[in-house]
């Protein structure tokens, strides 16, 4: 058991479940925040406080006047909260700037030019725009994404010139965007569908690296990820870039604590782009993900260091961590419709440790557009690297959905 101490979450929603969950676990006193007095975390706090967790005043008197250990949350739009109260108070965290740009793409991409580290041509554009003034200096194809979102929303891919369909995208960006900024980027070319991801933990200047994983992207959807492979493989000489380069940046931007959802790629050049990276963790369960595949239970390493007990991560860097050939692939449909099954080839089963559904069968779907559009998952775990790579890199030819298009085809069936 660790020592009771007090830590403040902010947010009692989904995504802080397993944060409330190891708090709870460890002994500690939970002080939750949340806006929703009927939030599904709110039985796990033993006090809790009906507050928007963007108002920083009323957080921060919060935090004062209950005496808090530490401060965390697993949610983007209030990590510059966090940032704030933990350096008010003098808890463990980070510089409320460096977070701050982390959370923006225009100013994330301003960053790396001002330090030397690779980036794409970007322009910021805001309503009342010049379509024309936008685009030029800038080459196809293009990426349009919101200034301020999470994951991939309302992200598209341009290849050639098409007005109509440009001035749509980016007035949705300019609604995705919590600042209602959209940004304009050249595209770097993958050199292929698996690309760098995961998450890095950080504590007092120290890091844990077992997080990263490689994330497969279909050829239809290259901009969605879909199926995450641990571990990450690459050249001695790709790692020290990897581990250079972004141990410079979070030093730069004065972030020493905290785990960082990170995706990236080495394009056809050799350059080490580095897409974004969240001030948060991996969305859709992929903390758990990383325990599945190391047993390095990141919600532990994040909870118990921000109230600054440090056994737990000392404990995991003095030691080899235990590393599964681990997929989690992300079921998602090319089509809307109705879900009337999903599809397991028998040569895939025996590795399946777990499936999860967003989706009960016969519930409606979306077809893939985004993340957001997924029907489930399935967890495995290989008997090599070698048998790993031979299905997840196929996994859709195994594992698919099978899909009504329309209630009137199965109205047409019966």
């Amino acid at each position: 058991m660790c020592d009771m101490k007090k830590v403040m979450i902010l947010g009692g929603g989904p995504n802080q479940l397993g944060l409330l969950r190891t708090a709870k676990e460890c002994g500690y006193m939970i002080v939750l925040c949340d806006k929703n007095p009927q939030c599904i975390g709110k039985n796990s706090a033993d006090i809790f406080y009906s507050v928007d967790i963007i108002n920083e005043e009323e957080i921060t008197k919060i935090a004062v006047a209950e005496k808090i250990n530490g401060i965390i949350s697993n949610s983007e739009i209030v990590m510059e909260v966090v940032a704030k109260v933990s350096t008010f108070l003098g808890l463990t965290g980070n510089s409320r700037e460096g977070i701050s740009i982390l959370n923006s793409k225009q100013e994330f991409r301003e960053f790396q030019q001002a330090n030397d580290i690779f980036a794409p041509k970007h322009k910021m554009v805001a309503d009342n725009y010049n379509i024309s003034n936008v685009l030029d200096g800038l080459k196809f194809p293009l990426i349009v994404k919101p200034v301020k979102c999470s994951g991939t929303r309302g992200t598209v891919r341009f290849d050639s010139y098409e007005q109509d369909e440009l001035k749509k995208a980016i007035d949705s960006c300019i609604r995705f965007s919590r600042n209602k900024k959209c940004t304009i980027e050249e595209y770097i070319e993958m050199p292929s569908l698996n690309v760098l991801e995961g998450d890095v933990f950080i504590n007092e200047g120290k890091y844990f690296w077992g997080g990263l994983y490689f994330t497969k992207r279909s050829a239809q959807h290259p901009m969605v990820p879909m199926t995450y492979m641990s571990p990450y493989v690459d050249s001695d000489n790709h790692m020290i870039i990897i581990k250079n380069t972004l141990s410079k940046m979070f030093d730069r931007l004065r972030i020493r604590h905290g785990e960082y959802n990170v995706e990236a790629y080495f394009d056809r050049n050799d350059n080490f782009f580095i897409i974004e990276i969240n001030a948060r963790q991996g969305g859709h369960g992929l903390p758990a993900y990383v325990k599945l595949a190391t047993n390095v239970d990141m919600d532990k390493l994040l909870v118990t260091t921000a109230v600054g007990d440090n056994a737990y991560f000392d404990s995991i860097l003095e030691k080899p961590y235990e590393q599964k050939f681990a997929t989690r692939h992300t079921i998602f449909s090319d089509s809307d419709g109705v879900l009337e099954s999903v599809y397991i080839d028998d040569r895939i089963k025996k590795y399946i440790v777990e499936v999860e559904f967003n989706t009960k069968i016969g519930g409606a779907v979306e077809k893939r557009i985004n993340g957001s559009s997924y029907i489930g998952f399935v967890n495995l775990i290989f008997d090599s690297y070698e048998i790993q790579h031979m299905y997840s890199e196929n996994i859709e030819e195994y594992i698919y959905p099978i899909v009504k298009n329309s209630c009137e085809e199965i109205l047409a069936d019966e």
